[in-house]
């Protein structure tokens, strides 16, 4: 049988498809190993800690419907706890230069001396005072702005949600402005309980 010898275009292509499968044998160990090299994994489970300083996040603003249940606090000023302060009488105080007044109350004036049942006098103004930076003194207060008047700032301010005002009122070292019906309940229980300056019917004062 005759066979005609490849003709030198076939033996040229023969030549390349043997030398491109060397190759890609060549190849494939290396790029298996490159794969699977433990020192370099392609994806890891193990936990990796985050630095929060360097990265440069953007903070998208709140939903309408978080922002409508945002309400605003009810005594917005904290006055420090860490500072003193300086009490004039049993309803006003100075901190940090700014004076303050508990609103809708009237004080029992510093020097004034009231009478007992059994007829004795005491220091009901300075006791007053005294009663009153106790309360400031004891635990952090938190305060309302409600205006201002003659260089004070009127405040509703509490401690242990503990209105101060009212708790001066029940204990009779401090009286309801004229015209004023905050503290008439406080004040009732004072007289009907004779604390304070409703020790005696008619207050002796100076």
């Amino acid at each position: 049988m005759n066979c005609r010898k490849p003709m030198p275009r076939m033996r040229h292509l023969a030549g390349l498809l043997l030398g491109a499968a060397y190759l890609t044998a060549a190849c494939l160990p290396a790029v298996a190993q490159s794969a699977t090299k433990p020192s370099d994994p392609l994806w890891s489970d193990a936990p990796k800690r985050v630095d929060n300083r360097n990265q440069q996040l953007e903070r998208l603003p709140g939903t309408n419907a978080q922002q409508a249940d945002a309400k605003p606090e009810r005594y917005p000023l904290h006055l420090k706890r860490t500072l003193p302060y300086t009490v004039i009488d049993s309803v006003s105080f100075i901190q940090e230069g700014k004076k303050y007044r508990l609103v809708d109350l009237d004080p029992v004036p510093a020097a004034k001396t009231c009478k007992n049942p059994d007829g004795l006098r005491w220091a009901c103004g300075l006791k007053s005072r005294v009663a009153l930076s106790r309360l400031l003194r004891a635990k952090p207060i938190r305060c309302a702005p409600l205006g201002e008047k003659d260089g004070f700032t009127l405040v509703e301010c509490v401690r242990n949600e503990k209105d101060l005002g009212g708790q001066m009122a029940a204990a009779g070292y401090a009286t309801m402005s004229a015209g004023k019906e905050r503290y008439r309940a406080e004040e009732e229980e004072a007289r009907r309980k004779k604390t304070g300056v409703w020790a005696e019917a008619t207050v002796a004062g100076n």
